[in-house]
């Protein structure tokens, strides 16, 4: 195979964005005939036709519920106390709640405008008589809403999108937004649960009906409270009606018990009826509200005490007070942490992020038997957590943690009590003070928020949506709390977003210009529906709309046959055969058709009898072949399809129908075209018959001299003779314009002969590289109002350090700022199919395999995030040598790293101050986007497969650059770019140009369900890949809690194999054998080691026992000599040393293995922010000899590196080990493919896994040195 083999294996869809730059005759026909008004208001009260429709829903699902409904609960309910007891499997149950969902559906959706609902019917039909019946809208607003369903009635379909997430309401799925997962999954859960906590209340408070507020006993309605708490009662309580009066009951009840608990001094969580959810698109009366989007500052306060008022009137600080002050009374087996919560009780616990998770894998380590797929196992176990009880923590790390002074589970329970006593003070509005302008007051309302945000974290940490046996008087009170807070994440959202909006907007609406339709297609006989038209002049591209109440004429749109004039406009004459089984038989076999082609009997009746369908039991190929020669005929004989020029396949040749719909779709498209003179373009222009734009964007400025961007040149290539004599980009419908109106109404302008200054400065590198470095934003502003004139303040002396190196100019012209929203902007999209004629000729995948399997000279690139660089690449052969490595901290001689850096602390400052700042994500994209170019480049030189981090495997935490959103927004533009990879410097029809791009990724349904492989992607698991050994494959596997636990350091030092001094190498070497040692959960292929005390080493510094983020140099010979000398024992001749030791004192065993910690200490990083002229120091430093008789040390190769890159055949750094060893992996993925692939036979996915012992055994026994060796021996 070769690399043309992956052009043109897939369809790719594409949207080609551009702007629009209305003729000055149009912009003042649009501004006079107002034509864009229609627009602007639908798209002002879209929102209100929204809820207009949700005021039909919510009648409609009231309807339905509020009638008596015949449903027996009662399995339900049982199965829920079965469960509970352990008694029912959840698949049990959920079979039950999945049969009471379908019941319930057949409910809602048995009336005849349930269909109706969810099309354009619901405007067109059963909103106009909603509105004239209803009794919620009052005479002006059935006005206004008559007139809005009106403005809509023929753009129905702009709500496709909405109707689809209406219906899933309606849903019998087991999905949150439904009406019926509501009722059943969720709202009978909490029924139960209540029903048990009324019957305590009956058995503790027996009088209970005689506590009860007398004035509440009117809106029973005759109801007893133990009927309202019977399961018979719960079809009454599936409206919001009902939920309403069964909260409003059970909101009483917990008043008169918690007077009664106070009175009698009992614990009242143990009583607390939890409220029912409200019913989905419903409004509890009593539901706090929060409005779609903040418009002032009144809103904002408004808002906010209304949800503290809340909290405070439903006693919620008081409830979680007492929850945290009564830890003694509760069952630690029936109180469960959420795994969405495992880092952080683990951290309070004082084991680190992974505490749980870590003593999970030394459980299932013990627990489950060995084997190839033990690792997979733990790791699926482990992926499956959902929860655990708080005794269940306490135990693992009991038995599975390391020995430390941490705090218990239960202890976090107890914390809430210190968060109690922490409430804000109340928020005072004050009118003359913006929240957007003033500092002080956002961080008032940010301080409250974040309180009942961390209180909500907190309730949270115990939420979980398994049915499970609780203990009650828990959650009672926990449970009752959620219901209450919840609504504080959209609400700190939606605040967060108003505080801190942008001075412009970026919002823009649809335009339609009157027309439904509007550019829906292209076709020629579709042009006076569409109302839209391409043209094209002088190598710019233009949009012709018609005037819907003035078209042009049509003479005049015909235009003619050859160009006349240098000013004549090419019309684009679009040609399509849409859809061909269905067109075809639409076209010839209608009635209309009939007429026209005349068909035989048996053509006909044969195809009523689907005898050309495959799967048909009347299946003929006589007769699919007799139907194919008869659309051939009319194909031939109409005159529309003329334009096509079809070539068929004989008739025989087809196997069936579909075979031949293919061959007319894939040539039923054609472009052509007809010209009108400039004239009368003008002409139609000025009239207003014709509204002209022309498509715009950079490239076409005639200051552009440029290589063009892709998307200009895929609008270019769509109609050059490359393309339509060989169509590749096919143009499609279902283009969209757009309009954004200026939103900056007082830019800020640097006027002409002001001062500006870059906001970089050129750097030379040790290399004699130039670099562009940015400039600290706040010194940046300090030297703008410096040069002009505004600052009469001296310089501070960062301020003047800089002003020596960065550059400053006068402005030559005025220059505004965030022009492009002060002005207004017309856009549009232009959909496109790549590869149009493109059939998959097999698996992408399999393809590359086979393609691996038969090339001799392949290259891997592995790709890390690293703790220094942002990404790190190293690009190795086959024998597993480095032939380039690269940090892409610098791209394009800019150093992006330290801008993010700074760009990270402004964010930091934000999420504490709430105050705007420049947009960190669009920079990290343009970062991105450049990485990804020159990746690929790499990966064209050296015919590279690419391996990169599996992030569904398991992600590697640390201090990285990278952090896990970004990476996988690379990995997703990776694969993007990779779906069909373009040289825009190549002719577009040779291999890699334009039309023929390389198609060496797929792009996925689900980045999560991808596998161990995207085309020439492959992803391998992270561990051991930067703390290793890589001429070695040493790697640390000890325990190293268990290895210095007080009580077991004379044990484990007497299991080494020997401690003795080497004179010649002057160090001391430490002989072990793994199997000896608790270690980590991982299979090993060396077990024996020789560890020597070579060189330095960095030892993290503490102040009162925490780290202070600096670290020392220690020399570990110098140390050992130290600690042996001290303790008396004599080491020079060379002898075994452990009896010495042993028989010394503790502290100097202590200090021993400490001392063998650090030498396997392969990593030594320096912080970033340590006060040294070595914070760039990022070592790995090897303890083992390697076959070239020497100790590996990155800084040796990073040397060599400095004075020619070709010289480094090994990492670096530790980044640059960390990507190196993901290369490996790649590698060992292209050996297995090499020595395991057979032509023709089915190639194993599983060949491909690689196991932390697969990955040992092959750093270990230098499996790639010779590659041609069998590795899976």
């Amino acid at each position: 195979m070769e690399r043309k083999d992956f052009i043109n294996y897939d369809p790719v869809s594409k949207t080609i964005r551009n702007g629009l730059i209305p003729t000055e005759y149009t912009l003042k026909n649009i501004e006079e005939t107002g034509v864009l008004v229609s627009d602007e208001y639908r798209a002002e009260v879209r929102n209100v036709l929204k809820k207009i429709m949700d005021d039909y829903y919510k009648e409609y699902i009231n309807m339905c519920l509020n009638r008596e409904i015949k449903m027996d609960w009662s399995t339900l309910f049982d199965a829920y106390e079965l469960m509970k007891k352990g008694k029912m499997i959840p698949k049990e149950i959920e079979n039950i709640q999945d049969e009471k969902r379908k019941e319930l559906y057949g409910i809602l959706s048995s009336h005849d405008e349930f269909k109706k609902m969810f099309s354009a019917k619901m405007i067109t039909e059963l909103l106009p008589q909603f509105i004239s019946q209803s009794t919620i809208y009052n005479e002006d607003e059935k006005k206004q809403y008559e007139e809005v369903i009106h403005i809509y009635s023929r753009f129905t379909s702009d709500f496709t999108d909405f109707f689809q997430n209406r219906k899933n309401v309606f849903s019998s799925a087991g999905i949150a937004t439904s009406i019926c997962n509501r009722i059943v999954n969720e709202n009978v859960e909490i029924f139960s649960d209540n029903k048990n906590t009324f019957d305590r209340i009956k058995k503790d408070i027996s009088y209970i009906d005689e506590i009860i507020d007398s004035d509440l006993k009117t809106y029973l309605d005759g109801w007893e409270l133990e009927q309202i708490y019977s399961g018979d009662f719960y079809s009454r309580l599936i409206s919001q009606s009902g939920i309403d009066f069964y909260n409003m009951i059970s909101g009483a009840v917990n008043k008169a018990v918690n007077e009664y608990c106070q009175k009698n001094g009992l614990n009242k969580n143990k009583y607390l009826l939890r409220k029912l959810r409200k019913q989905i698109l419903s409004n509890s009366e009593s539901t706090f509200q929060i409005p779609e989007k903040f418009l002032a500052d009144e809103e904002v306060y408004k808002a906010v005490g209304q949800f503290i008022d809340n909290i405070k009137s439903k006693n919620v600080i008081e409830i979680l007070k007492d929850i945290g002050s009564n830890c003694e009374n509760y069952d630690l087996r029936r109180i469960y942490i959420a795994e969405s919560a495992y880092e952080d009780v683990s951290i309070f616990m004082g084991y680190g992020w992974n505490g749980i998770r870590g003593c999970l894998e030394k459980k299932y380590e013990k627990e489950i038997a060995p084997g190839k797929a033990k690792e997979i196992k733990i790791k699926k176990l482990i992926s499956q957590e959902k929860e655990r009880s708080i005794a269940e923590i306490d135990e693992l790390f009991h038995v599975y943690g390391e020995e430390r002074d941490g705090k218990s589970a239960i202890q976090y329970i107890e914390e809430v009590v210190e968060l109690c006593n922490e409430v804000p003070t109340s928020l005072v509005y004050d009118s003359s003070e913006k929240l957007t302008e003033n500092d002080n007051k956002a961080a008032e309302i940010k301080n409250a928020l974040d309180y009942y945000f961390r209180v909500f974290h907190w309730i949270k940490t115990f939420i979980t949506d398994d049915i499970l046996d609780k203990d009650i008087m828990f959650y009672s009170g926990i449970e009752f709390a959620y219901e209450e807070i919840k609504d504080i994440v959209p609400l700190y959202n939606k605040v967060r977003n108003y505080v801190t909006q942008k001075p412009y907007s970026s919002e823009k609406i649809k335009l339609k210009f009157g027309t439904p339709t509007l550019a829906n297609g292209w076709s020629k006989s579709k042009e006076f529906d569409n109302n839209a038209i391409l043209l094209v002049r002088d190598n710019k591209y233009y949009l012709g709309i018609f005037n819907v109440l003035n078209k042009p004429d049509k003479k005049i749109m015909a235009g003619y046959a050859n160009k006349k004039n240098s000013s004549d406009y090419a019309k684009m004459v679009y040609n399509l055969l849409p859809g061909p089984s269905k067109m075809l038989p639409k076209v010839c076999l209608s009635q209309k058709g009939k007429d026209t082609y005349h068909p035989s009997a048996y053509i006909v009746d044969n195809y009523e009898r689907k005898a050309h369908v495959k799967s048909s039991e009347h299946f003929s190929i006589q007769y699919c072949h007799d139907l194919i020669d008869y659309f051939k005929e009319c194909i031939k004989r109409n005159d529309d399809w003329k334009c096509f020029d079809f070539k068929f396949s004989d008739t025989e040749q087809y196997n069936d129908i579909s075979e031949f719909y293919k061959e007319v779709e894939l040539q039923g498209y054609s472009i052509g075209w007809t010209y009108i003179s400039g004239e009368d373009i003008e002409a139609l222009d000025k009239e207003g018959k014709l509204y002209l734009f022309q498509i715009y964007n950079k490239d076409f400025s005639e200051q552009s001299h440029g290589t063009d961007n892709l998307h200009t040149m895929y609008l270019k290539n769509l109609f050059s003779p490359e393309n339509l004599n060989n169509i590749v980009l096919k143009l499609n419908g279902e283009a969209e314009l757009f309009y954004r109106k200026s939103s900056i109404k007082k830019p800020v302008v640097h006027k002409k002969g002001s001062i500006l200054v870059n906001k970089t400065y050129t750097e030379k590198t040790g290399n004699g590289e130039e670099v562009r470095r940015p400039v600290p934003d706040d010194v940046y502003l300090e030297l703008v109002n410096y040069y002009n004139g505004e600052q009469k303040a001296i310089l501070s002396d960062e301020a003047k350090k800089y002003m020596k190196v960065v550059e400053h100019h006068e402005a030559v012209k005025d220059i505004t700022k965030d022009y492009r929203y002060t002005v207004n902007k017309f856009f549009i999209h232009l959909p496109i199919t790549i590869n149009f004629k493109a059939e998959h000729t097999g698996n992408l995948n399999e393809m590359v395999i086979q393609y691996i399997a038969k090339q001799e000279n392949m290259h891997v690139i592995g790709i890390d995030r690293g703790e220094r660089n942002l990404i790190y690449v190293s690009v190795i052969d086959m024998n597993g040598k480095i032939k380039e490595q690269k940090s892409f901290n610098i791209v394009n001689s800019y150093n992006y790293q330290e801008k993010l850096r700074g760009r990270e602390k402004d964010r930091l400052n934000a999420r504490k101050n709430w105050k705007q700042i420049a947009n960190i994500k669009e920079m990290k994209e343009g970062y991105l986007s450049l990485v990804i170019h020159e990746i690929t480049e790499m990966m064209m030189k050296y015919n590279a497969i690419i391996a990169m981090e599996d992030l569904n495997y398991g992600f590697k935490r640390g201090r990285f650059k990278v952090e896990r959103q970004v990476y996988q927004k690379f990995e997703t533009m990776l694969i993007s770019k990779l779906n069909y990879l373009v040289d825009k410097h190549k002719k577009v029809d040779e291999p890699g140009g334009l039309l023929r791009g390389y198609q060496f990724a797929y792009v996925p349904a689900s980045l999560d369900r991808l596998g161990r492989q995207c085309g020439f992607i492959f992803y391998v698991p992270a561990a051991y890949t930067s703390k290793i050994d890589p001429t070695t494959g040493f790697v640390d596997l000890f325990n190293h809690s268990e290895l210095i636990k007080a009580g077991k350091r004379r044990d484990n030092l007497s299991k080494f194999d020997g401690i003795y001094y080497d004179e010649q190498k002057d160090m001391f070497c430490y002989a072990f054998d793994y199997k000896n040692f608790v270690t980590h959960n991982t299979d090993i292929y060396q077990n024996s080691w020789e560890i020597y005390t070579n060189k330095e080493r960095l030892r993290k510094i503490f102040e009162n026992g925490r780290p202070t983020g600096k670290t020392e140099k220690i020399e570990l010979t110098q140390m050992m000599k130290e600690v042996l000398t001290g303790a008396g024992v004599e080491y020079k001749d060379g002898h075994n040393l452990i009896d010495d030791i042993l028989n010394s004192n503790d502290n100097c065993i202590k200090q021993v293995l400490d001392i063998f910690l650090y030498s396997i200490q392969l990593r030594n990083s320096k912080g970033e922010n340590e006060d040294s002229k070595e914070s760039d120091y990022d070592r790995i430093i090897s303890p083992v000899l390697n076959q070239e008789n020497e100790f590996f040390d990155s800084v040796v190769y990073a040397d060599k590196y400095k004075k020619d890159e070709k010289l480094a055949d090994k990492p670096i750094d530790a980044d640059a080990n960390g990507a190196y060893c993901i290369a490996l992996k790649g590698l060992y993925e292209i050996l297995q493919i090499k020595n395991n692939w057979k032509e023709g036979e089915v190639f194993s996915r599983d060949t491909l896994k690689i196991t932390n012992a697969d990955w040992l055994r092959f750093m270990q026994s230098r499996g790639f040195e010779q590659w041609k060796t069998t590795i899976s021996n």
